[in-house]
């Protein structure tokens, strides 16, 4: 038999070959790899350390996030009253698409 009348069969091994070699590669991104990639796979010792909450500093978190939403909250209507005084067009972003970058 010549190599030739058995192409199929080549093209079929070197085929098989390749997939065998691509499945077993750590390139792939599977949630199961080993080595480097451990903390990415869900376990492993490089988590970080738990850190005890109590509820002084929740509250204290919490009074931070407020301040901050509040400021966010004026900075916004600066801006949407200085473009109306400038005659800017102010687009409303929806919940439908993000908001046009400028």
């Amino acid at each position: 038999m010549s190599l030739l009348k058995n192409w199929k069969l080549i093209l079929a091994t070197l085929s098989v070959a390749l997939f065998t070699a691509c499945a077993g590669s750590s390139g792939g991104s599977d949630d199961y790899s080993s080595g480097d990639d451990s903390e990415y796979a869900g376990g492993g010792s490089r988590s970080a350390p738990k850190e005890h909450v109590d509820e002084d500093k929740l509250k204290k978190t919490e009074k931070e996030a407020m301040d901050i939403t509040e400021e966010n909250h004026k900075l916004r209507k600066e801006i949407f009253e200085a473009k109306n005084k400038l005659g800017i067009p102010v687009d409303r972003p929806t919940d439908d698409a993000p908001a046009a970058a400028e």
